[in-house]
């Protein structure tokens, strides 16, 4: 079962009018596109779906202080294709949502910094009543290295986050 924080219970679901998925295109990202599809299709609500562009990933300058590209590639072409192709992906996740009856999707690529701040600043400024998200489960090492977006994104929302983990299937 998918985990509900900050829900108050099921009651408040009647409240859902945007509801607001997150997504990296992963596989375990996709296992939430139908939680948040039942939730839009359930309530009447519109769902917008979020993508995170982490475009510092490629930036030039953000590895040790120094350059991460081999001197000659262009940075901003770079960049743009890297723009292009998370903007087809979520074309792509706006079918595939709409496919699931998810009724009113709209798209949102978000160049902003870190994928948990993107999340939440994107709740607040689109008016939405809950976050659906995807958890990739890592603990121990991984978990301390890397971090958790979703539990940044849970700690500190100011709407319910919905956490969809890896096997959690609608019936």
């Amino acid at each position: 079962m998918p985990g509900l924080a900050r829900s108050g219970g099921l009651r408040r679901l009647s409240m859902f009018s945007r509801i607001l998925l997150a997504t990296d295109f992963s596989e375990n990202a996709r296992q939430a596109y139908a939680w948040a599809a039942e939730l839009a299709r359930v309530h009447g609500g519109t769902l917008v779906l979020v993508h995170a562009l982490e475009s510092d990933v490629v930036n030039p300058g953000t590895v040790y202080g120094g350059p991460f590209l081999p001197e000659g590639v262009d940075y901003q072409a770079l960049l743009a294709e890297f723009k292009q192709s998370a903007s087809g992906a979520l074309e792509a996740a706006k079918g595939e949502l709409e496919e699931k009856g998810a009724g009113q999707v709209e798209t949102h690529l978000i160049d902003g910094g870190k994928a948990w701040r993107v999340i939440i600043d994107a709740a607040k400024e689109l008016n939405c009543s809950i976050i659906v998200l995807a958890t990739h489960g890592r603990g121990g090492l991984a978990h301390l290295l890397l971090g958790s977006t979703a539990e940044r994104v849970v700690r500190g929302a100011h709407v319910p986050v919905l956490t969809v983990h890896e096997g959690d299937r609608m019936s």
